[in-house]
């Protein structure tokens, strides 16, 4: 007798192994985000427009004719170890400013492996869950049969839930609702206050040498994003590498470029240095913005927040927009259907 039961045993263990295999295949569906799919992406400028024009190459002074203001430029190059980038622009105020940026090398190196992941993450991930299920079914099957071990591989996949939202958070991402994955513009801003500190600090220097307002401090900034920093789109992808379609702050001044969102979290990066400013995030449909707590003005657009009112900032350029001014696109988005989402950064 004791052959016949070994045989059935080995066909039910083989049975519910089949099972788990199906169930493990309904949850990779539903949870791992396809590679170069499933990902948010935001492409759209403060006034429509989409440029695609080349980055501006090394020791080169760029400028761009359609920008209503004269005197803005950007220079980027590399010199010995270090990575450089000025910055020429003209504030609100009509004063011209000139700011810089550098980072030595090996840190950007360590900065950049901070954003983005790549198939072979998810694949070691995946390996991982694999292997710990298959061990998960057989400890459970031993103490309890199938229900124990459908338990123990549900542990398992709660677990690997657990741990890719970790793997997409250490890389300054987020699944959202319904399986996407985008770039967290909170998140991102607050890993790089402290690194943007020495441009908030010229900027403060500047501030006290020429007797600036608050106003004229924060115009300085939005003006360097909006103007300086040129608008381009960035690939949701490079080579092996997910971006989420975004440049963290670093790069972003170190290669002279980026779109909504990655300006929103330079700009909210560079204001965070100053403790009194609160700021949120704001997105809307295939665009991102943000604003910053104040008392309105006479025409500003804003948003309430927690029962108080935000004036809408918008930082992607290549339009020219004060504090309180947004693109007639942007009007639209955020009286649109869908409405907006309200992300506090501070």
């Amino acid at each position: 007798m004791k052959g016949p039961r070994l045989t059935l045993c080995f066909l039910a263990l083989a049975v519910c192994s089949l099972t788990a295999a199906r169930l493990a295949a309904r949850w990779e569906a539903l949870l791992a985000p396809p590679p170069g799919g499933g990902v948010l992406l935001r492409a759209q400028a403060s006034d429509g427009e989409e440029d695609a024009e080349e980055e501006a190459e090394e020791e080169e002074y760029t400028s761009r004719e359609t920008r209503t203001e004269a005197g803005t430029a950007q220079r980027t190059w590399r010199q010995g170890n270090s990575l450089n980038a000025e910055y020429r622009f003209v504030n609100f105020n009509k004063d011209r400013v000139t700011v810089s940026f550098s980072m030595k090398a090996p840190d950007y190196r360590r900065y950049l492996a901070g954003y983005g992941y790549t198939d072979a993450d998810l694949a070691a991930l995946k390996s991982w869950r694999e292997s710990a299920r298959q061990a998960a079914w057989q400890k459970g099957w031993a103490a309890g049969g199938k229900p124990a071990a459908e338990r123990a591989i549900a542990g398992v996949d709660t677990e690997y839930d657990t741990r890719l939202r970790g793997l997409l958070r250490s890389r300054g991402m987020a699944m959202r609702a319904g399986n996407i994955v985008e770039c967290d513009v909170p998140l991102i801003v607050k890993r790089n206050v402290d690194l943007m500190r020495p441009l908030a600090a010229a900027l403060d220097r500047t501030s006290s040498e020429r007797s600036w307002s608050e106003e004229d401090l924060v115009g300085a900034a939005l003006s360097l994003v909006q103007t300086a920093v040129r608008y381009k789109v960035p690939p949701s992808r490079e080579g092996g590498l997910h971006t989420g379609g975004l440049l963290p702050p670093a790069r972003t001044l170190l290669s002279g470029w980026g779109d909504c969102d990655t300006k929103s979290a330079l700009l909210a990066s560079v204001l965070g240095n100053w403790k009194g400013l609160r700021m949120v995030g704001i997105a809307v449909p295939g665009h991102y913005l943000m604003a910053i707590r104040r008392l309105p003005g006479k025409g500003d657009v804003f948003v309430r927040y927690e029962g108080l009112e935000y004036v809408l900032v918008e930082p992607a350029g290549p339009a020219w927009l004060e504090p309180g001014t947004v693109g007639a696109a942007t009007t639209d988005l955020l009286a649109g259907a869908e409405g907006y989402r309200v992300e506090p950064f501070f």
